[in-house]
């Protein structure tokens, strides 16, 4: 199931929720759900500072490519440049998730406890477990997911120049959730808004490791086999 929020006279969504779903083939996360509704967000309003900070950290992402600093993200990304540099681009894509579900230890806890009530294992430790989890999971299903009740687990961004070209920047999925199709679902969506405005030139900008990955959202090499250089200087300079 699928809920979409239209804002404006704009025929693309600004919100939405859906699901997000495992492969069956990933054994190392077979002790975790197969599926977690996501809440995803083109609005900047909904953007935290404070957590998408956290999400660098937590995903070893440094917005500063220059091997000298490594990836000490606390030293790199600095609130008030933050700030301006979300207020600046063009396109932003966020994704909730229960926080539950963001927690490794707690999804794991949730996916056997959901398999607990389902079998006919009925011992006493079992139903205190239950008893003692039941209220505190029906509070948190009864609250609708949204940015501010769900935890920020992915993000993505672009600038563009309006007219010709675009890049994205800053692909991030929290490493517990990956590989169930989130940055791949954050691409598609920073893509369509930027086609949308007739921008077709779109570059990504990502490590090596991270080649495979863009190949298999579209991206390749350009025709004219450019590479993106960085200017070198130190920053101290």
């Amino acid at each position: 199931m699928v809920l979409a929020v239209c804002v404006g006279n704009s025929s693309l969504v600004s919100m939405e929720l859906r699901w997000a779903r495992r492969r069956k083939s990933d054994n190392a996360a077979s002790a975790l759900p197969r599926s977690i509704p996501i809440y995803i967000s083109t609005l900047k309003k909904d953007i935290n500072l404070e957590e998408l900070r956290n999400l660098y950290s937590l995903c070893n992402h440094s917005c500063n490519r220059l091997s000298e600093y490594g990836s000490n993200v606390e030293k790199i990304v600095d609130m008030k440049k933050l700030r301006r540099a979300i207020s600046r681009s063009d396109v932003v894509v966020s994704v909730f998730c229960k926080p539950r579900h963001a927690d490794v230890d707690d999804a794991v806890l949730y996916s056997e406890e959901e398999n607990l009530s389902s079998s006919l294992y009925h011992s006493e430790f079992g139903r205190q477990n239950k008893d003692e989890s039941f209220l505190g999971d029906l509070f948190q299903n009864a609250l609708p997911l949204t940015p501010s009740t769900g935890q920020l687990v992915g993000f993505g961004r672009a600038y563009s120049d309006y007219g010709l070209t675009a890049s994205i920047h800053d692909l991030m999925v929290l490493p517990s959730i990956q590989r169930m199709g989130i940055g791949k679902l954050i691409v598609n969506r920073i893509v369509r808004l930027l086609k949308s405005r007739d921008i077709y030139d779109i570059a990504a900008l990502c490590f090596e490791d991270e080649r495979p990955f863009f190949k298999a959202c579209g991206f390749g090499d350009d025709r004219m086999g450019s590479t993106t250089m960085m200017f070198t200087k130190s920053l101290e300079a």
